[in-house]
């Protein structure tokens, strides 16, 4: 699911004086301090607010040795089953990250390269409509690596705009059981929606562009595209608790995923991610997925600097790259210019896996609503401000 981050400044010089101005009173505070405070928070956050029903965090220290993981709230709304840290939950737009992490075995493999044409996998009738800006059809001028960084030009049926009718999630809003295949996610941008702009003229996050990328790792790999994540990330790095949604039945016992006031997480609808974030995961596995990446156990160090390439301007103080993002926090804000910067896997519902280098740290985290695209960073600042005042030992 698309993120869309629009973290002024204003809300962020309010989360932080809200928070007690900690740079003022900048006090030490034990791991087991930290533990207790950071609970504390993400069970007020909780009861706070009506549209999640639980919050996950892990955050995992290589440099302190520091590991510690929290699950606050309940399974779901209706539900009085506490959510637990093995608790599986629907990973939103990271299973993007995974994507791109395919592609970039497949380009240390020599398989493709990121300068291919799409059309070189992609018959005219797929790409049909999807590219055609002012009567020209630019769709044999995309490429590879237009669809991995957002800059194909293509339009956005999760949340893009629409020429006529109902949005997308106006349609899942409606009817929650809907279904899709990624055939019908592709005829809804033909039908309606339009570019946004030529191959490589702008930057535009479009879930279109990667359903287009799932249906080229299956013609490059000859099999269906959830036996490809097994086969590639899944399996060989013990993730057992992963999987590609391909039907609720298999989902019935993930956390709530909610949507402008609708549990998703039972619901046919959630098939409206596909390659583009239908990623059932865990926290735990999202760590050992996120140190393969980070520790080279996938990719090579020139595959990697390609997703690690932030060139691509998101939002004030957010950047992308491949399949990733990258927060420059003293961007966001004046008051956040002592935070280290974090990049890696992030999705619309609140869910994040990122990597702060500088530290050796990272943060895992699952708010499990579309209200928390947002508010899911926000806190992420919060919990930091506490955080970075652990004594290390």
């Amino acid at each position: 699911m698309k993120l869309t981050l629009r973290i002024l400044l204003g809300a962020i010089v309010i989360a932080v004086i809200g928070f007690g101005i900690l740079s003022l009173i900048y006090k030490p505070l034990s791991k087991e301090a930290v533990y207790e405070k950071i609970e504390k928070h993400l069970t007020k956050v909780v009861n706070k607010h009506d549209s999640i029903s639980s919050v996950l965090l892990t955050i995992h220290s290589e440099q302190t040795g520091y590991s510690e993981q929290f699950a606050v709230g309940t399974k779901n709304r209706t539900s009085d089953q506490p959510a637990q840290i093995d608790s599986p939950y629907h990973s939103a737009s990271i299973g993007k990250t995974m994507n791109a992490a395919v592609y970039g075995m497949l380009v240390d493999e020599g398989k493709v390269s990121y300068e291919d044409r799409i059309d070189r996998w992609l018959d005219d009738d797929v790409l049909e409509g999807l590219f055609r800006v002012d009567g020209t059809n630019y769709s044999h001028q995309v490429t590879v690596r237009h669809l991995l960084s957002h800059t194909s030009g293509v339009g956005d049926y999760f949340e893009g705009p629409v020429i006529s009718g109902k949005t997308m999630l106006e349609q899942i809003h409606s009817h929650p059981d809907l279904s899709f295949t990624p055939e019908q996610l592709l005829a809804f941008t033909r039908d309606n929606q339009q570019p946004v702009g030529k191959p490589g003229e702008q930057f535009y996050y479009s879930d279109t562009g990667y359903v287009l990328l799932g249906l080229i790792l299956e013609a490059i790999e000859q099999k269906p595209y959830a036996d490809i994540l097994d086969d590639r990330i899944f399996n060989p790095l013990g993730m057992s608790d992963s999987y590609l949604f391909v039907d609720n039945a298999k989902s019935s016992d993930i956390l709530g995923l909610y949507i402008n006031g609708i549990d998703y997480s039972h619901r046919k609808a959630l098939s409206v991610d596909w390659s583009g974030g239908g990623v059932i995961t865990t926290m735990q596995d999202l760590l050992t997925f996120m140190k393969a990446l980070e520790y080279g156990a996938l990719l090579s160090d020139d595959a990697y600097s390609q997703m690690t390439g932030f060139t691509h301007r998101y939002e004030k103080g957010i950047y992308y790259g491949i399949g990733m993002m990258y927060f420059d926090f003293s961007e966001l804000s004046f008051l956040l210019g002592s935070m280290t910067d974090v990049y890696g896997a992030v999705g619309a519902t609140g869910t994040y896996a990122l990597y702060d280098k500088e530290n050796e740290t990272f943060f895992i985290a699952n708010f499990g609503s579309l209200d928390f695209a947002e508010k899911g960073i926000e806190e992420l600042v919060k919990i930091r401000m506490i955080y970075d005042r652990m004594k290390v030992e």
